[in-house]
């Protein structure tokens, strides 16, 4: 076997041997090692073969039944989840034999969180089956009592094989050394902000409903809606899939960052495809959602790890110190994605979304309409500027107000989809897809620009800002009026109520909440920013409050028999002139 040069088993060109040294025995595989077909890492093999056998006992979880009495699956559904549970083993041992024993273990420590999630959801099973909304395992036929059968304790047995795979391949070494001293390529951030961008469209895909049923046996539920185990389950998945996309992209090694999005791919198709499957198969179950989102994210997540584990390759050839890109092609980009999605959310509110017997409904119908329409143009005129390089004033600006669309957006969506739904009325799709759109381009330009954001501080000196004491009050107090102004409805008539987060959660709900949190988040950056930054954050603040307030006098022409404003209107008002008062003191000259 020959020695590397520079090994521990080998010498360097010009230097002297040492005997001692060159008898001792070798610490780390070389790639003959490999070639000849040599286990240097036992440990992971063993935790791929765990891995296989997992999936393979909840994969033949439907064929020994779930629940009794039987209630079968929505299709011969064995088939698709031994292929698509035994594919991340298969994709690790892959990473193996083409010696990246750091991907291999990326790909184990993806799955075993995934199956650790899944397994949590999957509990319901013992407590009370028929709230369990997996159509690949179970439909329900009748509202007779349901007990776990044995192929619960196999689908369970099979999860908690996985687990215990993923805690073997956390404390397997791989014996490899980081490679971030020798370089890695500049200008990873936009695979950065692109990696994210997917992974919160996983997250997101966990969150709704993956598909919809009009079968009253069958549920189909979302987060809010899912009893306790589901629920925890559902949000854990959510929160493991952005983690582990960021921390894949941001590894030194890039091998790890390939094989933890390969991972992510791999189990995403597992947990989407067989219901798409389940939808195909029942003409009583429609996709929904979650299925929409997964499938987009599995795929961009897949693609991107082919760019993100190219980048060793680059760095390899042309070493060099790790460099962050000037923010500028940064913000180009950001102005570029908030820029497509306001010229969406323009055309989603111009073009029909609901359509009846006998004529369209759009724009003159829709009250809700006209904020949407308003909220593309204010997103436009805030990132049609970035798109020259070099002009980033705009933003942080654009960095708080972006939360305009979906908030706009979050209450069309309710609207239409509550007609579309109890009504004659049908949905338009181009219209409603438009608006989707908008809402995800938005939040792929919310994302760039923050980390354009933190690329920005990481080239400031932080030592030379202190916290200003003098902002703490009027920024208590704007926070204070911010909850106010999305927990409580704008205004109210005698049949109607507008939404708010402190009565009854819907699909305008999530345009609060997100809304809400992004103002929270910008007040809290405001007392240790730069005057001229936090004044921006602030302004940006404005505007999504006034975004909020406007709401209500937008919809008084369709509500004017005693219509009222509301709680929320007022305490938006004042959050707006709260947010402009703090900026122009935020933005006066110190001493």
């Amino acid at each position: 076997m020959n020695a590397r040069p520079g090994s521990e088993t080998g010498v360097e060109s010009g230097a002297t041997p040492d005997p001692e040294r060159a008898d001792r025995p070798p610490q780390t595989a070389t790639s003959d090692d490999f070639a000849l077909g040599a286990n240097p890492l036992p440990g992971l093999r063993f935790a791929c073969l765990l891995v296989l056998l997992g999936a393979i006992a909840s994969g033949t979880a439907p064929l020994f039944g779930v629940v009794n009495p039987a209630a079968p699956p929505a299709y011969p559904s064995v088939a698709p989840l031994l292929v698509l549970g035994v594919l991340p083993a298969l994709t690790a041992f892959g990473f193996l034999r083409a010696r990246r024993p750091g991907a291999a273990r990326a790909v184990l420590l993806v799955t075993a969180a995934v199956a650790v999630a899944r397994g949590i959801g999957s509990a319901q099973l013992l407590v009370e089956p028929g709230l369990l909304s997996r159509p690949e395992l179970m439909l329900r036929e009748s509202l007779r009592p349901l007990d776990p059968a044995p192929g619960t304790w196999l689908l369970l047995s099979g999860y908690a094989v996985v687990f215990l795979a993923g805690i073997l391949a956390l404390r397997t070494s791989t014996g490899e050394t980081s490679r971030a001293a020798s370089g890695a390529s500049g200008g990873r951030q936009p695979l950065f902000v692109l990696v994210l961008c997917f992974a919160a469209l996983g997250a997101a895909g966990a969150l709704p409903a993956a598909f919809r049923s009009l079968d009253p046996f069958v549920v189909s539920h979302g987060l809010l809606s899912a009893p306790p185990l589901v629920f925890a389950g559902d949000l854990l998945l959510a929160v493991v899939i952005p983690v582990a996309a960021g921390l894949a992209v941001s590894s030194a090694e890039p091998e790890v960052g390939r094989g933890g999005l390969v991972g992510l791919a791999v189990n995403l198709a597992g947990t989407t495809v067989p219901v798409l499957l389940a939808v195909l198969s029942d003409s009583e179950l429609l996709i929904g959602w979650g299925i929409g989102f997964a499938l987009v994210a599995l795929v961009g997540l897949g693609a991107l790890s082919i760019p993100v584990g190219r980048t060793v390759a680059r760095s390899e050839e042309s070493p060099s110190e790790i460099s962050l890109p000037a923010h500028t092609g940064l913000a180009v980009l950001t102005g570029a994605l908030g820029a497509l999605g306001g010229a969406f959310a323009v055309v989603a509110a111009l073009v029909p979304q609901l359509r009846a017997p006998e004529r369209v409904i759009g724009f003159g119908d829709n009250y809700n309409l006209l904020p949407l329409l308003l909220a593309g143009i204010v997103q436009l005129s805030l990132s049609l500027p970035l798109l020259r390089p070099g002009l980033v004033a705009p933003r942080p600006v654009l960095g708080t107000a972006w939360a305009i669309l979906p908030l706009t957006a979050a209450a069309d969506l309710d609207t239409v989809l509550r007609f579309a739904g109890g009504t004659r009325l049908e949905l338009v799709p181009y219209g409603v897809w438009c608006t989707v759109v908008a809402v995800v381009l938005t939040c792929c330009a919310a994302v760039s620009a923050a980390v354009t954001g933190a690329i920005e501080r990481d080239e400031v000196d932080l030592s030379d800002i202190t916290p200003s004491r003098s902002l703490l009050p009027p920024t208590a107090l704007t926070g204070l009026l911010v909850v106010a102004a999305f927990g409580f409805p704008v205004f109210r008539t005698p049949d109607h109520v507008s939404p708010g987060l402190f009565n009854g959660f819907g699909i305008a709900s999530w345009g609060l909440l997100t809304a809400l949190l992004v103002v929270l988040a910008a007040l809290v950056l405001v007392p240790v920013s730069r005057g001229k930054r936090a004044a921006a954050l602030l302004a940006g603040c404005a505007v999504v409050l006034s975004f909020r307030a406007s709401l209500a006098p937008l919809a008084a022409p369709a509500m004017t028999e005693g219509f009222s404003l509301g709680f929320g209107f007022w305490s938006a008002l004042g959050a707006v002139v709260a947010a402009a008062a703090t900026a122009v003191l935020a933005a006066r000259p110190t001493g």
